[in-house]
C-alpha cells in the first residue's frame, strides 16, 4: 500500500522527522558525513537544534536514521518504477535506468552514497550500513540474472553473481566520474555505457537490447527522478512503518 498523504495531513511527528531527515541527507551529500554538523542540518531543515535533539537525541542516532531513511526512499521509489515481474532482461535495463535517473536527483543521491562508501572505511557500523545498501541493489539484480541463466539466456559459463558484482562496480565508478566531471560524464552518457556493457556481457542481440531500452525511455516522466522533499521521505517512512 502506498502512502501519499499531503504534508498537511501528516501527523506532526512524522512531518518534523521527515523535514530533519531531508535536511540531513542534503547536508551529508554536500559536506560529507564527518563534516556534517547538527547546526547545519537544523538550518537546512528549517528547524531548531533543540528539535533535532528532541527527535534523535544524538548526532550518531541522526546519522543512522538518515542512512536508513535514504534506503527506504530508494526502496519505496524503486518499487514504483521497476517491477520484478518484468522480463528479467527488461528488469536489468530498468535497473540501469533507475540507478542513473531515479529515484531522486543525481547529485543528492549519488553524492550521499559516495559519502557513505568513504565513511564506511572508518566505521564498522557504517560499513554494515554500506553492506545493507549494496544488498538492496545486488539481490534483485542477481535474481534477474539467475532467471536469465535458468532460461538459458546467458552466455555459457557466465556467473550471475560475478556479472552483478561487475555491473554494480561499474555503476559506482561511473557515478563518481559523473559527479566529478558533470560536463564530460553526463547521466545520459553514464546510462549509455551501462546499457552497452550489459548488452555485451549478457550476450544480448543489439536489436533486442534497443527494444527494451526504448520501451523504458518511452515511459517518460514515470521513470524520472522526484525532487527530494520531506513529503517523499515521509511517504517512505510510512510505507516501512518507521
Amino acid at each position: 500500500m502506498e502512502h501519499t498523504a499531503p504534508a498537511g495531513e501528516l501527523d506532526l511527528a512524522t512531518r518534523r522527522r521527515a523535514e530533519i531527515l531531508t535536511g540531513a541527507i542534503r547536508v551529508i551529500a554536500r559536506d560529507g558525513v564527518v563534516a556534517a554538523k547538527l547546526k547545519d542540518i537544523a538550518r537546512e531543515s528549517g528547524v531548531s537544534l533543540g528539535l533535532i535533539q528532541h527527535y534523535f537525541d544524538t548526532r550518531e542516532n541522526l546519522v543512522d536514521a538518515t542512512f536508513a531513511a535514504m534506503m527506504r526512499v530508494v526502496s519505496h521509489e524503486s518499487a514504483k518504477r521497476v517491477s520484478s515481474d518484468d522480463d528479467p532482461l527488461r528488469f536489468i535495463f530498468g535497473m540501469n535506468r533507475l540507478h542513473v535517473l531515479g529515484t531522486v536527483g543525481f547529485p543528492e543521491r549519488w553524492g550521499f552514497w559516495s559519502e557513505l562508501w568513504a565513511a564506511s572505511g572508518r566505521s564498522d557500523h557504517l560499513r554494515e550500513v554500506a553492506t545493507q545498501v549494496y544488498q538492496l541493489w545486488a539481490r534483485p539484480l542477481e535474481a534477474a540474472l539467475h532467471r536469465l541463466a535458468d532460461a538459458g539466456r546467458l552466455p555459457q559459463g557466465a556467473d550471475p553473481g560475478h556479472i552483478a558484482a561487475g555491473m554494480l562496480a561499474l555503476m559506482d565508478g561511473l557515478s563518481i566520474r559523473t559527479l566529478a566531471e558533470p560536463d564530460v560524464f553526463t547521466p545520459d552518457f553514464m546510462l549509455q555505457i551501462l546499457n552497452e556493457w550489459a548488452t555485451t556481457q549478457l550476450g544480448v542481440a543489439p536489436e533486442e537490447a534497443a527494444r527494451h531500452i526504448e520501451s523504458l525511455a518511452a515511459q517518460g516522466e514515470a521513470t524520472m527522478p522526484r525532487a527530494l522533499t520531506p513529503e517523499v521521505v515521509a511517504a517512505a517512512l510510512l510505507e516501512h512503518g518507521a
